[in-house]
């Protein structure tokens, strides 16, 4: 199974078994890596990436835009409404959910969302 995931600017190329993917960074709402599969949530729907892991993704992908605030989850800094400190979850906007904010993770979260502990 050939995959990849090449970022140019605001441009991602997803290519998993030949066929292309392309949509800009500011489309992924966030990224859940599941059961040896990686879904990586859009504004134009899932794309879903078999057997690649998270921190994979996370160097191809970057970190301007993607925070990662779980073992699981990368969430798009532009797609949050608000983080919620007391129950550790990242609310998203426009009612799309709220992602889990780890232990290990939420200090390095804050910080890079220039908020402090």
């Amino acid at each position: 199974m050939i995959k990849s995931i090449i970022r140019d600017s605001t441009d991602v190329f997803v290519c998993i078994q030949g066929k292309i993917n392309q949509f800009d960074i500011r489309d992924i709402i966030y990224v859940e890596h599941s059961s040896r599969t990686v879904f990586m949530y859009t504004l134009k729907g899932i794309v879903y990436i078999p057997y690649m892991p998270l921190n994979q993704i996370y160097q191809a992908l970057g970190n301007d835009y993607l925070y990662q605030c779980h073992k699981s989850f990368l969430v798009n800094r532009i797609h949050i409404e608000s983080i919620d400190r007391t129950e550790n979850v990242v609310v998203l906007k426009d009612n799309m959910g709220e992602i889990a904010v780890g232990r290990k993770y939420r200090a390095r979260f804050l910080k890079a969302m220039h908020l402090t502990e």
